[in-house]
């Protein structure tokens, strides 16, 4: 057995590799400076739709819905999209408190055999060419730990990125925000103060329900740079804020909690430094705007996760751990591109508000809407090359299959993580029960050396999927479709699974 892979930072995108790494029997260990969970003091609050599929590709969701309420809608800079393109293929955004992810990020990581150690903070590593040694302070004192590959997932000011050496440039418009969660019910607010909305004088402000009595409440206002660390934020602040971007004053209210974030927006210069790689924050940060930004947490942990197990396993390609830098930073810097051009949108009010005008009309048309649709929520993401044909290189919808064994879904044979060759040439007899026309038999003979890493289902077609046959990566993006009895498919199954058993 090789070291355990070493995680530093126990957030979402943290918690979420521990968990993948799991689902292949690698294991980690997950370093979290925090002794305790700080109350969920978080700006995020919402799933778009790509986090909330990546979860339910786990069997990740439903342990959170009932903290989830039904977002507003999908928006790009508060301009409302029409969702009507995604509904029945793809799952809705979902309003969530972070720590709630949180919370069922680690009870599955652990689960699945991670060691998280609360209150154990890297302080400094070295690497050599078989893996890492961390040193590692706690309050029982210092140690050291011996692991195949160390993890930054330690936010945006990342000690592990700094110590290997990687740039983090970046720039934007100036931006401060502030995020408390105050002790009213949201039913209680008024109208003006409940929801998402651009203020006119041009900032942002979004209040969703946390709990019964509690409402977390963000604003944003630009040209305004982040104060020092030792300028605490006030209740009074907040509320003067709100009342500037509402233009009515915000009920004097207990708050619970209150902190600023903002900055510019950055990405790594590399993703990758040997034996060390970063993922989320770590790697790159921008104004948390439409979920996009747990949305590349999660997508960052998928995508990894199974690349690196397949190097501890000894099955993956040379070139394959290469393919999470060269897939991932290229999203990254697509997604903070995005994000900075809806605040281009925001401020200074005079000089866009006929650019507002301009894209409210241009959001009449079809293909403008459902081209925004997907930069938002995440589904434009595509491995492939550009001019590739839908679905290689994307995620597939979230629909209902069904095979021989009876009725499940996309995202249901995904839970285990690996890989899945989807053959939909299955039909149905004429008792009305599924049958399968012997394509899967022979299909899965031909990939049962690789049946530790692909599972086989056969199912009948779907409308939604334009293909005869797919084959899912283990994060959900497909790496080939056509026909199955296609002689292309197994220089796929090497490139991304590398030789098969012998």
């Amino acid at each position: 057995m090789s070291d355990p892979v070493i995680i530093s930072g126990g957030g979402p995108a943290g918690l979420m590799l521990a968990h993948e790494l799991g689902l292949w029997g690698i294991e980690s260990i997950v370093l979290e400076r925090h002794a305790t969970r700080d109350g969920g003091r978080s700006v995020g609050q919402a799933l778009n739709t790509t986090a909330a599929e990546l979860l339910d590709q786990r069997g990740l969701l439903d342990g959170i819905r009932e903290h989830t309420a039904p977002s507003q809608g999908t928006h790009f800079s508060l301009l409302w999209l029409d969702s009507t393109p995604l509904e029945g293929r793809h799952l809705p955004a979902l309003l969530l408190g972070q720590e709630y992810l949180e919370r069922e990020l680690e009870h599955r990581a652990v689960k699945r055999g991670a060691d998280l150690r609360p209150g154990h903070e890297l302080t400094g590593f070295t690497q050599d060419e078989s893996g890492v040694t961390v040193a590692v302070r706690s309050a029982d004192g210092e140690y050291r730990l011996r692991g195949s590959y160390l993890i930054g997932a330690d936010g945006e000011n990342s000690v592990v990125r700094e110590l290997a050496g990687i740039g983090f440039p970046g720039s934007s418009q100036p931006n401060c925000g502030l995020v408390a969660d105050v002790e009213i019910d949201f039913g209680d607010l008024e109208e003006i103060h409940r929801g998402a909305r651009f203020c006119p004088i041009g900032g942002l402000y979004s209040s969703v329900p946390v709990e019964p009595g509690v409402t977390r409440v963000i604003t944003a206002e630009f040209d305004t740079d982040l104060p020092g660390a030792s300028v605490a934020p006030t209740a009074a602040e907040l509320r003067a804020g709100v009342e500037r971007l509402n233009e009515q004053p915000f009920p004097d209210v207990p708050v619970r909690w209150i902190r600023r974030y903002g900055g510019p927006s950055r990405v790594a210069d590399r993703f990758q430094d040997e034996r060390v790689l970063l993922v989320g924050d770590s790697a790159h940060t921008f104004y948390p705007l439409a979920g996009l930004r747990i949305n590349l947490c999660l997508q960052d942990a998928v995508n990894l996760g199974w690349k690196l197990a397949g190097d501890l396993l000894g099955w993956a390609p040379p070139e394959l751990l290469d393919t999470y830098t060269s897939e991932r930073r290229p999203a990254a810097v697509r997604a903070a591109s995005a994000t900075d051009t809806q605040l281009a949108l925001i401020h200074p009010v005079k000089r866009v508000a006929p650019v507002r005008d301009l894209v409210t009309t241009l959001l009449e048309f079809p293909d403008v809407n459902r081209y925004l649709l997907e930069l938002s929520t995440g589904l434009d993401v595509s491995y492939a090359q550009p001019d590739a044909a839908r679905p290689l290189g994307r995620r597939l919808p979230h629909v209902a299959l069904t095979g021989p064994g009876g009725t499940s879904s996309v995202p249901e044979v995904q839970h285990h993580g690996r890989g899945v060759f989807l053959d939909l040439t299955g039909t149905r007899t004429g008792t009305g029960t599924a049958a399968d026309t012997g394509t899967g038999t022979a299909v899965a003979d031909r990939l049962a050396p690789w049946s530790d890493r692909v599972e086989v289902v056969v199912a009948r077609p779907v409308a939604d999927i334009d293909a005869r046959a797919v084959l899912l990566r283990p994060d959900g993006h497909v790496a080939w479709a056509g026909e199955p009895d296609d002689e292309a498919l197994t220089d796929v199954l090497r490139q991304w699974f590398g030789s098969p058993r012998r």
